[in-house]
């Protein structure tokens, strides 16, 4: 069965305090920070080494010349 079948039945316990409801700022963070931020992350990771070569190389033609 498929879990995403449950949620429609998802509710407190009785006795057990009430969840909170999220805010849109909770759910925007959710769906589009963690994202952004682990993609922000991975293409430093990836991209920086060559950012930093280029950089290098156009410094290194300036003090050749």
């Amino acid at each position: 069965m498929s879990h995403l079948a449950l949620i429609p039945l998802l509710e407190s316990l009785p006795g057990w305090p009430q969840e909170a409801e999220p805010a849109v700022l909770d759910i925007l963070v959710v769906i589009l920070g963690i994202p952004l931020g682990i993609t922000a992350v991975i293409t430093v990771l990836f991209m920086g080494p060559h950012w930093l070569r280029r950089s290098q190389g156009k410094s290194a033609e300036l003090e050749r010349a």
